[in-house]
């Protein structure tokens, strides 16, 4: 009878510890019930929504533009989750942010199976979308870049950031479809240029400063604002000293590019087609400095202007853009010559550059407006 008595017990605890063991095990599946897995490529995706039934009775298939599929999916294989499709009545459907299946509802049923409709990113093309006017998100490679003395004629090298400037305006779409921005924003840094030599490599320095501004695989070019093809480094210095400074014409309106005039100095009228434009798009010439909330004093004009007074001064000067007044052009900043002597006078401005997005840019999101403008990078 004790025999009995000590078999009986062992039974009880073998019996208790299978039950101890069964409710380990119960516990375990429970948890895992309260989650759902969704297959990856070697992996399974923790989506953390309570469901009602395991994983387990949960199958997944999956279609990329109406094929099947072998291979789920990742997140960056440039495609979009459209439909969940489920039998048995159950619904779901796919987040393409958190890459899995929420709002899951068996219908009260077990053994369920769901096709997720894949389809690929339509890509949109910047030139189809945008319209003259309208804001773009770009932002320049480069952090840093050094402005030497030899190009200003200043006493000391300057430093710019061209990634500061990351919101432009649509000025000219070409009809190789590329794009024309100009920054929306001044630089925040304003630049000195100084005397003969800064007048002589004026427009030229403007325009390898404006080329700092280009993004390889993005632009196709740049140009400082109210370049047209004038003459960028001034290396002809025989001035016509008759009565008239150039014989072959007097006025900036006569100077076309690549004349006398021109190419020793003596100014043009060729910004006009830069400032048209920015206005036609912008409605004014006026421009407030990156980060701040103020308009900027002025900025540059990649233009010179010859000034000539009643008492026979001939004064060389550069053009700028007054946008704390009247957003009007001024060619007033004397810096290079009076009466063709040097005359080592400095004055400073910031910056204004144009870049020319290549043909085929895609757009990434946005609806150009200032709030939430194209973004391309």
């Amino acid at each position: 009878m004790f025999e009995k008595f000590i078999n009986n017990n062992k039974n009880k605890k073998i019996i208790v510890s299978a039950l101890g063991i069964m409710f380990i095990f119960g516990l375990f599946a429970l948890f895992r019930m309260s989650f759902f897995y969704n297959e990856t490529e070697n992996a399974n995706i923790l989506e953390g929504k309570a469901l009602e039934f395991n994983e387990e009775d949960l199958q997944l298939a999956f279609t990329i533009d109406g094929i099947k599929g072998e291979r789920f999916p990742s997140k960056d294989n440039g495609l979009i989750g459209k439909i969940v499709n489920c039998s048995k009545g159950a619904t779901a459907s796919w987040n393409n942010e958190t890459w899995g299946l929420e709002n899951i509802n068996s219908n009260g049923n077990k053994k369920i199976n769901c096709t997720i409709d894949f389809v690929t990113k339509q890509v949109t093309n910047l030139y189809e979308k945008v319209n003259v006017g309208e804001f773009v998100s770009y932002t320049p490679e480069k952090t840093n870049y050094e402005i030497t003395s030899d190009l200003t004629g200043y006493t000391s090298n300057q430093t710019i950031n061209p990634s500061e400037l990351n919101l432009w305006r649509v000025i000219r779409k070409n009809s190789d479809g590329s794009i024309e921005l100009v920054s929306e924003y001044t630089s925040s840094t304003s630049i000195y240029f100084k005397g003969k030599e800064g007048y002589k490599n004026y427009i030229g320095t403007l325009n390898t400063i404006a080329s700092q501004y280009e993004t390889n695989g993005i632009t196709s070019g740049s140009r400082y604002m109210g370049y047209n093809g004038q003459t960028e480094n001034i290396t002809n210095e025989t001035l016509n000293k008759t009565s008239a400074p150039w014989t072959e014409s007097t006025t900036a309106r006569n100077s076309l590019k690549g004349s006398t005039r021109e190419a020793q100095g003596g100014g043009d009228l060729l910004y006009e087609t830069d400032t048209d434009l920015v206005k036609a798009a912008c409605g004014t010439l006026k421009a407030y400095v990156v980060n701040a909330t103020t308009l900027a004093d002025d900025y540059y004009l990649a233009s010179r202007n010859f000034v000539y007074n009643s008492r026979d001064d001939w004064v060389f000067c550069i053009r700028r853009v007054y946008t704390g007044g009247s957003g009007s052009v001024a060619g007033t900043v004397l810096l290079g010559y009076i009466n063709y002597d040097p005359y080592e006078n400095d004055n400073d401005s910031f910056l204004r550059p144009i870049v020319t997005l290549k043909a085929e840019i895609q757009l990434l999101s946005g609806d150009g407006s200032q709030n939430n403008p194209y973004k391309i990078n």
